[in-house]
C-alpha cells in the first residue's frame, strides 16, 4: 500500500479539530436574545449568558440611543484578553449595521453614536471576550483630559476569572453564590469614583479641571448593587430555612 500524500493527511487532521467537543454537563447549552435582553438590562455591557468563568467565551450586550439631554462620555479600555465588537443594528451611528470589529488591547470607548443629541440615533452591540485560560486576566480603565489628552486616571483592576488561583472570591464573590460580580462593571464603578474626584477631574500637566464623567448613563453602579442584592437575597432565604430536628435528621 503506497503511503497517503501530504494533502490527504492534512485533510484528516482538519477534519478531527472540526470537531465539537460535547457540552460541559455543568453548564448547559443556553441560547439569549439580545434585543430582548437589552430592551429590559440594567447596565451597558451586561453579560447575556451566566457564564464568566476560565476560557468561557462572554458576550456583552449595550444598547446606545441619543436625545437631546444624552451624553455618555469618553474613556479608554485596555483588557489583557481580546474583545469582539458586533453590530446588532444602527441609525446614525459610527457602526454600521452587521459590522463585526476586533479590538485592540487598548481601545476607545463611546456611544458610537454620530450625535448623541439625536434622538433618532441608536445602537445595539455586543461585545464578546474570552476569558483566560490560565495566568492572571487585568484590565484598566483610562480618562485623559479634555484639554490636553494627557492621562488624568488609570485604574487598574484585577480580573481573573473563577476558578483560577489568582481569583479574588472576596471581590468577585465566594463559591456557590448565584451571580458573580462582573469584573468589568465593578472596575468601572471603581474608575467613575476616581474619575469624579477633585483630584482626578483636574489634570496635573494643563491645570484644566474636566467635566464629570456621566457615569448614570452607563449603569454601572446599579448593576453592581443589583448583584449585591441578589445574593444578599439569596443568603437570606437559604438562612431562613427551618433547622431540621433530630428525628428529621434521622428519618
Amino acid at each position: 500500500m503506497s503511503p497517503l500524500s501530504p494533502s490527504v493527511i492534512k485533510s484528516e487532521k482538519l477534519k478531527e479539530t472540526q470537531r465539537i467537543p460535547s457540552p460541559d454537563p455543568e453548564r448547559e447549552p443556553l441560547k439569549a436574545n439580545v434585543y430582548e435582553q437589552m430592551a429590559k438590562a440594567a447596565a451597558q455591557l451586561t453579560p447575556l449568558f451566566p457564564y464568566d468563568h476560565a476560557g468561557a467565551i462572554v458576550p456583552c450586550g449595550s444598547v446606545m440611543f441619543g436625545g437631546p439631554d444624552k451624553e455618555y462620555g469618553h474613556f479608554f479600555h485596555w483588557n489583557a484578553v481580546n474583545e469582539v465588537v458586533v453590530n446588532y443594528g444602527s441609525h446614525e451611528s459610527m457602526l454600521a449595521s452587521g459590522q463585526i470589529m476586533a479590538a485592540q488591547n487598548l481601545h476607545g470607548v463611546n456611544s458610537f453614536l454620530r450625535d448623541e443629541k439625536n434622538p433618532e440615533a441608536f445602537a445595539v452591540i455586543v461585545v464578546t471576550q474570552h476569558q483566560s485560560d490560565e495566568g492572571d486576566q487585568t484590565e484598566a480603565l483610562i480618562a485623559r483630559c479634555t484639554n490636553c489628552k494627557a492621562e488624568i486616571v488609570r485604574h487598574d483592576y484585577d480580573a481573573t476569572p473563577f476558578p483560577l488561583p489568582g481569583y479574588d472570591a472576596g471581590r468577585h464573590g465566594e463559591p456557590g453564590v448565584p451571580v458573580r460580580q462582573f469584573a468589568t462593571a465593578l472596575g468601572s464603578t471603581e474608575f467613575i469614583e476616581l474619575r469624579n474626584s477633585d483630584e482626578g477631574r483636574t489634570c496635573d500637566t494643563c491645570g484644566h479641571v474636566n467635566a464629570p464623567f456621566p457615569g448614570a448613563i452607563w449603569g454601572w453602579g446599579r448593576e453592581v448593587a443589583q448583584t449585591r442584592a441578589v445574593n444578599s437575597s439569596h443568603r437570606a432565604l437559604r438562612d431562613a430555612a427551618p433547622t431540621p430536628t433530630e428525628q428529621e435528621k434521622h428519618s
